[in-house]
């Protein structure tokens, strides 16, 4: 390529990738269904509300109870916890707590990526679900449609068809109902699972424990499992959820599209911020890379050189970097920086428009504006450089002082 031609093109840019002052999941649903109406808590016998007969010996449907549970929940904050394992407790450990409050869930499970790793953190407000993943220096937050269901209890009573009313008893200073089905929950056997509900006038589920025997392995002929599922619910209506400053600021200031991916590296001081579908985003330090580094991209340059990648379709990316002014060329004003992007096709830097925040020591920036060129004595061709190209298979950026790079790069 002719080298004259693309830095002229490239000086008269400057000016446009100079830099100006200043800073530069539907709702979660109760797996299939969320009831609207918010009944009101009678006082004595089963109220109409519940629609349930609560007499002992009565037998009640549980797609009936769940209907009952589900409507006195709706609109209510709660406490949801849930467990599994064996009679003896070994396996046995809450598995989800699920906190919710005026439309915003806060979720702690277990929640695996292949590439992101476990949750830090998992909350989720008008649709969407928002995640926080933690690796040492490097903090990811997600925002997604929501792909978790807030937990009622509902999947716990699939494929039970009835529950019969065998007692009474007092229970946080009020009348409840034991609904079982099947043996004590130590002697269930394979003919009959044993089920037990614990619920209030309104049908209400409080507690729920059951016993499933699962048959033995043909390697194991002689031994069989019970297979225990519980869940809690508590502070019905008295749970508070405070957002966190990571969610609101995600939640607030998210790009068109239907995945945000944010990545903060604490140690580079770089934000890399990722719109797209199923987008996988990163943030590392790039060390002796005599490719994209050299003597004049270091006499430039006031930050690292920071290697970014991309994976899935990308529809948008900014990138938030912090430089030292202490690092500027001798007799360069902090007005003259910009962030530059590593173009492999033209195996040279580019500018980007970028804004600066002189207050932080923050430069941002997301794409460029168009660069003319010609290769070999070719046609001239244009391009404009930008974040969010996943094919590039080198996505380096620096912030450098844009005068004192072209004048080393003539």
């Amino acid at each position: 390529m002719d080298r004259r031609l693309l830095v002229a093109c490239c000086l008269s840019l400057v000016a446009l990738a100079g830099c100006s002052g200043g800073a530069g999941g539907p709702t979660p649903t109760v797996d299939d269904a969320t009831p609207t109406a918010t009944p009101t808590a009678g006082a004595g016998e089963p109220t109409e509300t519940a629609g349930l007969d609560l007499s002992v010996g009565a037998e009640i449907e549980a797609s009936a109870l769940v209907r009952a549970h589900e409507t006195a929940l709706a609109n209510e904050s709660y406490v949801f916890r849930s467990g599994f394992g064996l009679p003896s407790g070994a396996r046995e450990r809450a598995s989800t707590v699920v906190r919710a409050d005026e439309g915003l869930f806060e979720i702690e499970r277990f929640q695996y990526h292949p590439l992101r790793g476990e949750a830090a953190a998992l909350y989720a407000r008008e649709g969407r679900e928002y995640a926080r993943f933690e690796t040492g220096p490097v903090t990811k937050t997600v925002a997604q449609p929501n792909r978790t269901a807030v937990p009622t209890g509902r999947q716990a009573l699939v494929g039970v068809e009835s529950l019969t009313v065998t007692e009474t008893i007092q229970q946080d200073g009020e009348r409840r109902y034991v609904l079982t089905t099947g043996l004590e929950h130590e002697s269930a056997d394979r003919a009959l699972p044993y089920r037990r509900a614990v619920v209030d006038e309104r049908g209400l589920i409080h507690n729920y424990t059951s016993g499933e025997y699962v048959p033995p392995e043909s390697d194991r002929p002689s031994e069989g499992l019970l297979v225990s599922r519980w869940f809690d619910l508590s502070d019905v209506g008295a749970t508070t959820v405070d957002e966190p400053d990571w969610v609101t600021a995600l939640r607030t200031t998210e790009s068109d599209g239907p995945e945000t991916t944010v990545v903060d590296h604490a140690d580079l001081d770089t934000r890399f911020r990722v719109t797209g579908t199923d987008v996988e985003a990163s943030v590392e330090r790039l060390r002796d890379d005599a490719v994209v580094g050299s003597d004049h991209v270091d006499e430039s340059r006031a930050s690292p050189l920071i290697d970014l990648d991309i994976e899935g379709p990308v529809t948008n990316a900014t990138v938030r970097v912090g430089y030292d002014p202490a690092g500027l060329p001798d007799g360069a004003e902090e007005g003259g920086l910009a962030v530059f992007v590593y173009n492999e096709s033209l195996q040279t830097y580019l500018p980007l428009n970028t804004s600066l925040d002189a207050d932080a020591s923050v430069a941002v920036a997301s794409r460029g504006p168009v660069v003319r060129y010609s290769s070999g004595g070719g046609p001239e061709q244009t391009l404009r450089p930008t974040l969010s190209d996943p094919t590039a298979d080198r996505l380096v950026v620096t912030v450098m002082h844009a005068e004192t790079w072209y004048s080393a790069f003539r």
